[in-house]
């Protein structure tokens, strides 16, 4: 896979760049769109709330008109005629200022909107936590896909080492021709396994680039190795860890603004069945003529100042099937967050599960590697000295080959618990500069 992609690199000529763990975390949270609109709703919903917070405010607003009037009124007076009863040029021109003094719509839908940004907030974290966790599997992933294409071509050469060391042997006449077609055999069913290997390589670097939000054509090569454990902190029990969910877990916090604002939307519409009283001031100049030629001297002075209370009495029971949804709303709110926090308790104790397993696993498979390393070597100087036969070498090789794919495995998995455990936690700034 490493030829194609430098044949490949030599052909387009595009330069390859170099990626570590960290980097490959930042990039996808400066180029994934699911990251992008999280943190622009979050964005949105913090002006909403500081529009919604600002409810106090006066209210100014101007007004300037001119109108015509078609059918003019008169009264017929006996002896006089027909008296006109206005005019037909009417102009105006003022300002109009309303102050809220006592608006229960206004705190509640204040409440409201800061609950709906605090829930917002607490959703991009963990769109950018979700990020992370599925970066650092695919960046893993591309390593244990490099670690398998390692492997899988050492016993290809091994396989094929030993055909021609067999092949040696039979035109000595030390084996026979059975034990020649075997190596044959042995060498050739490796093939299958390398040309897989190499595929799904290529599949794991096409997932890492889509992870990071890049374009599947993207060319670069990582530097770690499975073995390599970020900087990060884990506690050490099982009930440790779960203090640290309760405070940093984005999405228990999140299930808790559900639940607030569910509590605020029953507040917002009891505030409908309540009174509001506001403070209204006019001032403006209006003129009236039988002609459009205004002048200064046409204007008459006017300001009034109300102060008005509006009770709501009947609107039509929408008020009321408003009250009643919001209340339905308000359960469903309570329900959805007692099942977001069941899945998060779920999440952390099958995460703990898994890392202390993968921790096991790691140690058994190391020390298999290395016992079966030693077997290999032995089995090579036992089958050239002709005292063990192809077979007996064929399962070390065998052996050897599972070793090492079992202990890239475990590696694998338990970088893999290591994340999981960290995001249910609520806890990735070891994933991060």
């Amino acid at each position: 896979m490493r030829r194609f992609i430098i044949l490949l690199l030599l052909a387009t000529s595009f330069s390859v760049s170099a990626i570590d763990l960290q980097e490959a975390v930042e990039t996808a949270l400066a180029n994934r769109g699911d990251v992008e609109s999280a943190r622009l709703n979050a964005e949105s919903a913090g002006w909403q709330s500081t529009n919604a917070d600002l409810w106090f405010l006066p209210n100014v607003s101007g007004q300037l008109a001119f109108q015509k009037n078609y059918d003019i009124q008169s009264m017929e007076i006996p002896g006089m005629g027909s008296i006109p009863m206005g005019t037909e040029y009417t102009s105006f021109a003022g300002i109009s200022v309303s102050v809220p003094l006592f608006l229960p719509q206004g705190l509640s839908g204040s409440r409201m909107a800061s609950r709906a940004e605090d829930l917002a907030l607490h959703q991009a974290d963990a769109a950018e936590y979700n990020a992370v966790v599925q970066v650092v599997q695919a960046f893993y992933g591309v390593l244990l896909s490099q670690k398998m294409e390692v492997v899988s071509s050492e016993a290809l050469d091994i396989a094929r080492q030993g055909y021609e060391l067999a092949l040696l042997k039979y035109d000595a006449g030390t084996i026979s021709r059975f034990e020649l077609l075997q190596s044959r055999v042995a060498w050739e069913n490796r093939i299958p396994e390398a040309i897989d290997s190499r595929i799904a390589l290529e599949n794991a670097l096409s997932g890492l680039a889509v992870s990071m939000g890049l374009e599947q054509g993207s060319v670069f090569t990582l530097e770690g190795s499975l073995e390599d454990r970020p900087d990060i902190h884990l506690p050490a029990s099982l009930e440790d860890a779960q203090k640290m969910m309760e405070i940093r877990n984005p999405d228990l916090l999140a299930a808790a603004d559900i639940r607030l604002v569910g509590d605020a939307g029953v507040d917002m519409a009891r505030a409908e069945f309540l009174p509001m009283l506001v403070f209204q001031t006019d001032f403006n100049y209006q003129a009236a003529r039988d002609d459009w030629h205004f002048e200064t001297g046409d204007y008459d002075r006017n300001w009034t100042s109300s102060i008005a209370l509006q009770v709501p009495i009947l609107t039509g029971f929408s008020d009321i099937a408003g009250y009643n949804s919001a209340r339905a709303e308000r359960l469903a709110s309570h329900a959805s967050a007692r099942s977001m926090e069941q899945g998060v308790g779920l999440s952390l104790v099958q995460a703990w599960n898994s890392f202390e397993a993968s921790r096991e696993r790691e140690k058994a498979t190391s020390s298999t590697v290395e016992q079966a390393e030693e077997a290999s070597s032995i089995a090579c100087v036992s089958y050239e000295a002709g005292t063990i036969t192809r077979l007996d070498m064929d399962q070390a090789f065998l052996a050897l080959t599972a070793a090492r794919t079992n202990h890239a495995s475990a590696l694998y998995g338990l970088r893999i618990s290591e994340v999981q455990l960290m995001r249910a936690i609520g806890l990735l700034e070891g994933y991060t500069r």
